[in-house]
């Protein structure tokens, strides 16, 4: 929140206080940099068996911009990477089932799964940009814009072992504590080594904002420093596997909800102007 707001200060203070302004013809501009990432679905989230560890990764930008005074369009070519992990371990338990003779039970799930998935895109940014600034040397800039995400690598896991059984609150030990010794009641033992390339769709849509810092290091080459956000619009599961409900660890369903991609990072790297830079007062 402290990082926004100080963006913020400095975009205000670019905009109010200058005095000339920079105007660029063409740039080609290359940026990367780790980035904080999110597979985002409300039914994950909002599982209570379940913990997700969304980690970092990895983004590399390559733009070409057009300028008419302080205004520019630009397009590019990107990689961007989403890693997550999801953690279902644990001994959980569900009171007052009823088994298929009647009988009243506590259900119980031992369950040490861990899911993954890991995304890979080529991006094709299309972004408005505005410079902010009174020099030449050291200037703002405003973008905002959509990124063409084509998957071009795409992976889920699904490793562990589910074990279910019925816990009876009975004096009569045979029916204290049945599992996958006892198949007439379904209680059994899973083990899971699953690996699926088809669970997303190839293309998705992202929107684009940053707000960022650009430095002289020539009269033609900038260093250049862009935190960002990309917020998917599009739903990434694939097709066939939209409208399926969703169950937790003891079946229960919940309905389909759209899986998206978070992505917010600082990008560093360099811009180079193709072209006549100049100020104008």
């Amino acid at each position: 929140m402290k990082a926004k707001i100080t963006l913020l200060k400095i975009f205000i203070l670019l905009s109010v206080v200058a005095t000339a302004q920079i105007e660029k013809n063409k740039e080609l501009s290359i940026t990367f940099g780790p980035a904080s990432t999110k597979i985002k679905n409300k039914n994950i989230s909002e599982d209570k068996y379940k913990d997700i560890n969304d980690k970092n990764g990895f983004n590399v930008n390559l733009l070409l911009s057009k300028y008419k005074r302080r205004v520019g369009i630009g397009i590019g070519l990107g990689y961007s990477t989403y890693n997550q992990e999801i953690y279902q371990k644990g001994l959980f338990e569900s009171f007052s089932q009823k088994d298929r003779d009647g009988n009243l039970y506590d259900s119980w799930i031992a369950s040490d799964i861990t899911y993954t998935n890991k995304l890979s895109y080529l991006d094709i940014p299309i972004t408005l940009h505005l410079l902010l600034g009174n020099s030449n040397r050291f200037y703002g800039f405003f973008d905002i814009g959509i990124v063409n995400q084509i998957q071009i690598g795409g992976n889920y896991t699904m490793k562990g072992s589910i074990e279910n059984m019925g816990r009876y609150e009975t004096g009569n030990p045979y029916f204290f504590t049945l599992s996958q010794n006892n198949p007439y009641y379904s209680y059994k033992a899973d083990l899971y080594d699953v690996r699926k390339e088809d669970m997303y769709e190839t293309y998705s849509l992202s929107g684009h904002i940053s707000l960022g810092l650009a430095a002289a290091m020539t009269d033609n080459l900038n260093l250049k420093i862009q935190p960002y956000a990309n917020f998917g619009f599009s739903d990434i599961t694939a097709k066939e596997l939209r409208d399926i409900p969703y169950e937790d660890v003891f079946g229960r369903k919940s309905d389909y909800q759209k899986t998206k991609l978070l992505a917010i990072g600082i990008n560093v790297g360099f811009a180079y102007n193709i072209g006549n830079v100049k100020v104008q007062n």
